[in-house]
């Protein structure tokens, strides 16, 4: 058989490639929002979001297989075994057609009664009614789409795969102000998801074709025992995702129940700003996984304890940078981006980002569990955080409203992410906690010195801010925050970090 060069590109360009997506996705997501909050209105905006954070749950129908693709076929890959690449392929597919048929028929069962539940006034009942069925039936055509990207990214081939991205954001984009201005509603929001979904599945089956011939799908390579393996490994990562998306979505739900749908428009606001900042963060890290994995299918244990090593610096600079950001010129970016209406964002954005930066600065930490299959722990603590912000959350919603959702969120993720993952993490890469903690404290330091110059300096005033200032100000900020924090590091990291990560390994022969 002939044998197949595989090229692993540079993480530097994949990185940059997950970025271009992710700008543009923000941007747009950034000039749309206040458009559709015009057409929509407050409360119109609050069942959106409420909406997309009750969909995201059907992702947990996955239970975690997407990750586990990614796992062995980078695994596989790396072992040039071509055989196991086919079957591992052959069945996540297969189950995941079959997920997509589930999501869509349970759409059309619970819409009635997820309707109800929420007691959405008269006006809106038809309306979110049949956004649950359109949402639904766009999720279960999604699941195929996933396989695809999952395999793709594998193979470190997101330059392709953002390309679909960001065509897809575009046409998505375009869609809604379409359907918007001829009137269309909240009805034509989910039919412009829908649209695009279509669009994002055939788009990553073609590069698909097109960039990993050598994999084969065929029912004749489905196999109960692969299954199994993709399950046990996904059903940890399900109980991950269970409490990621209870961070966040959770939240929405509660806020619905409890207070009401223009609230879950107030909280959105802030929330979809976090989730830039997750973006950022996780888009750049996310290339990272895959190479982890396929070293450690080569047993380069040196080489991940490298890598790990650096990333960890780099995503610890980069979470604090727009933690730092967040807060100084989150408030201001709010007011002038949708409004006085949604100044009680402000204090749940101020809430929100400094556990999201302690948990962003760890993200290579995730990354590395994954590829070494050591997050069962992980998916442990991580679970019990999530009940604990659910209690927590119900609990204080009665007294303090949606600050109190937001601290029954912040409260238990600084407890894991301070004391728990370091220790954890740590241990399973084989360094001391202390080494651990001293690759994220200089940004943690930078970032507060800054925050609180500029606070005490005023350098910005509510009489005389505008984009353009803001837009300023806050390069100047964080262009102090790289200097100071490139100048505090030593010779050897400040090659590490200028080289180390970005380096093409050799190829692998298949």
């Amino acid at each position: 058989m002939k044998q197949i060069e595989i090229k692993r590109p540079s993480l530097l360009v994949n990185a940059f490639s997950n970025y271009a997506a992710l700008g543009v996705n923000i941007i747009i997501g950034l000039l749309l929002t206040p458009f559709i909050i015009k057409h929509l209105g407050k409360t119109g905006y609050g069942i959106w979001t409420l909406i997309l954070s009750f969909v995201g749950y059907y992702g947990l129908l996955s239970f975690g297989v997407n990750s586990a693709i990614t796992r062995y076929i980078a695994r596989y890959a790396g072992q040039s075994d071509k055989e196991a690449l086919n079957k591992t392929a052959s069945t996540a597919m297969a189950m995941f057609c079959f997920t997509g048929v589930i999501v869509t028929v349970l759409s059309f069962l619970i819409a009635e009664p997820i309707t109800t539940f929420f007691k959405v006034s008269q006006e809106h009942y038809n309306d979110f009614r049949f956004m649950i069925l359109v949402m639904g039936f766009a999720t279960g055509i999604s699941f195929p789409g996933e396989v695809f990207g999952a395999l793709l990214t594998a193979h470190e081939k997101y330059v392709p795969t953002n390309i679909v991205k960001i065509t897809q954001t575009m046409i998505r984009a375009g869609l809604i102000v379409c359907l918007l201005l001829l009137g269309a509603g909240l009805v034509g929001v989910a039919f412009a998801v829908l649209g695009t979904q279509l669009f994002g599945l055939a788009g990553n089956y073609l590069i698909y074709k097109r960039f990993t011939p050598h994999i084969q799908l065929s029912l004749a390579y489905v196999q109960w025992s692969f299954l199994r393996k993709l399950l046990a490994f996904g059903g940890i990562t399900t109980v991950i995702t269970i409490a990621d998306h209870v961070r966040l979505n959770m939240d929405s739900i509660v806020i619905g129940k409890w207070v009401g749908m223009a609230e879950v428009g107030v909280y959105g606001i802030a929330a979809l700003i976090i989730r830039y900042m997750l973006s950022l963060i996780i888009s750049g890290m996310s290339v990272l996984t895959p190479r982890f994995a396929s070293l450690h299918g080569s047993n380069d244990l040196e080489s991940i304890k490298s890598l790990f090593i650096t990333s960890l610096r780099i995503s610890g600079f980069l979470a604090f940078g727009f933690c730092m950001g967040v807060i100084i010129f989150g408030g201001h970016f709010i007011m002038l981006w949708v409004g006085k209406d949604f100044a009680e964002s402000i204090p749940i954005l101020w809430i929100l980002s400094i556990p999201f930066a302690f948990a962003l600065s760890q993200n290579p930490g995730i990354g590395l569990m994954y590829a070494l299959k050591k997050h069962y722990l992980y998916a442990i603590f991580t679970i019990i955080e999530a009940i604990a912000n659910l209690v927590l959350s119900i609990l204080l919603v009665s007294e303090y409203g949606i600050v109190g959702v937001a601290l029954g969120t912040a409260i238990p993720m600084m407890i894991v992410k301070l004391f728990i993952q370091p220790i954890y993490v740590s241990k399973i890469i084989d360094i001391t906690v202390l080494d651990y903690v001293k690759c994220i404290t200089p940004s943690i330091i930078v970032s507060s010195i800054l925050i609180l110059l500029a606070y005490s300096i005023s350098i910005i005033t509510y009489d005389r801010i505008t984009i353009p200032y803001l837009i300023f100000t806050g390069i100047i900020t964080f262009l102090i925050y790289m200097i100071v924090s490139f100048l505090l590091m030593n010779k050897n990291d400040k090659k590490l970090l200028l080289n180390r990560i970005f380096k093409t390994h050799s190829t692998v022969s298949e």
